[in-house]
C-alpha cells in the first residue's frame, strides 16, 4: 500500500517552551495553528520515556505476569512485565528497546535467557504524548535470577494461562494496561502463523488459537 501524503493535515506550531521538568516527565507547551488557520495554545505535550512491554511465555505456555499498584488507577492491576528505556540501555533505538526489554524482565520477573523478537511498536497516546511502545515476544522464558525491582516496587509475579488470559479479556472479565492488551494480542497472532515452529506445544497453540476465534 502506498504511502498516504499527509503534510496537509500538520499543525504548524508557533511557539514552544518547556513548561515542567523532572526525572520523570516533561511537559512542553506549544502555540500552534491548524491547515484551516485555527489557533490552539497552550497545547500541552507530556515527554515519557519510551516504554518496552514484555510477552513471556514459559515452555508449559502460561504467561509470566506482574501484579502492581497503579496509582493512576488507584488500583492493583495484572500486566506485562514492562518498564521504561534507560540512557544505560544503548544509543540506538532499536538495540536500547531490546536491552530495556531483556533488563525489565529479569529485573521485575526474575525470568529470561531467551532471544526476544518484536512484536509491536506503538504510540500509547498520540495526541499528547510524544513516547513509543515497543512490545517483544519472549518464548520458552526460565528462571534466571537477578530480581531488582525498582525503588516503590512491589510486583508479585503471576503465571497465568496465556489463552484463559485472552478469553477473560474478551469477554470483559479482565481489565489490563491498554498497550498490554495491544501486544499480547500482537504476540498470539505471531506465534498462530507460525504454529508448532514456534516451539510451543500443539495443545497450547490450539487453546489460544481457539480463544483468539471465541471458542
Amino acid at each position: 500500500m502506498s504511502p498516504i501524503p499527509t503534510d496537509r493535515l500538520k499543525w504548524r506550531t508557533l511557539s514552544s517552551e518547556i513548561t515542567f521538568q523532572d526525572r520523570w516527565l516533561t511537559v512542553r507547551s506549544d502555540r500552534c495553528v491548524t491547515p484551516q488557520g485555527a489557533e490552539i495554545g497552550p497545547y500541552h505535550v507530556i515527554g515519557y520515556p519510551d516504554w518496552v512491554n514484555v510477552v513471556a511465555v514459559r515452555p508449559d505456555g502460561r504467561l509470566v505476569l506482574a501484579l502492581e499498584y497503579r496509582h493512576g488507577a488507584g488500583e492493583v492491576v495484572l500486566g506485562l512485565p514492562s518498564g521504561a528505556i534507560d540512557p544505560k540501555d544503548g544509543a540506538d533505538p532499536a538495540l536500547a528497546a531490546r536491552a530495556a526489554a531483556e533488563r525489565e524482565l529479569i529485573e521485575e520477573t526474575g525470568y529470561g535467557g531467551v532471544p526476544f523478537e518484536r512484536v509491536l511498536g506503538a504510540w500509547p497516546n498520540p495526541a499528547n504524548q510524544s513516547n513509543r511502545a515497543t512490545t517483544f515476544l519472549a518464548l520458552g522464558v526460565r528462571e534466571v535470577g537477578g530480581l531488582a525491582p525498582d525503588f516503590g516496587e512491589e510486583i508479585e509475579v503471576v503465571l497465568e494461562d496465556w489463552a484463559g488470559v485472552m478469553r477473560r479479556l474478551a469477554f470483559g472479565d479482565l481489565t489490563m494496561q491498554a498497550m498490554h492488551i495491544a501486544g499480547l494480542w500482537a504476540a498470539a497472532t505471531q506465534v498462530l502463523a507460525r504454529g508448532p515452529a514456534c516451539g510451543l506445544d500443539a495443545a497450547v497453540i490450539e487453546d489460544l488459537r481457539a480463544a483468539i476465534l471465541g471458542a
